[in-house]
C-alpha cells in the first residue's frame, strides 16, 4: 500500500512540474511577428522601379544622341 502511495505521489509532483502555464509575454501584440512576406514585395517593386527608370533613362539618353 506504501509503494501505490509513493508511486501516486511521485507521478502527481512529476504532472504538476510538465503542467505550468506559458508566459504570456508583453502585452499589446507579439513582438516575433516576420516581416518576410511584405518586405520582399516591396523589394521587389522597388527594384522593378529602378530598373526600369533606368531603362528609360538610357533610352532617352539614346535618342536625344
Amino acid at each position: 500500500m506504501k509503494t501505490i502511495r509513493l508511486l501516486f505521489l511521485v507521478v502527481l509532483l512529476f504532472n504538476a512540474g510538465s503542467s505550468k502555464a506559458d508566459d504570456p509575454g508583453l502585452p499589446g501584440g507579439d513582438p516575433d511577428v516576420p516581416i518576410d512576406g511584405g518586405m520582399i514585395l516591396l523589394l521587389a517593386a522597388g527594384l522593378y522601379y529602378g530598373v526600369k527608370k533606368i531603362q528609360n533613362k538610357s533610352k532617352d539618353e539614346y535618342r536625344n544622341s
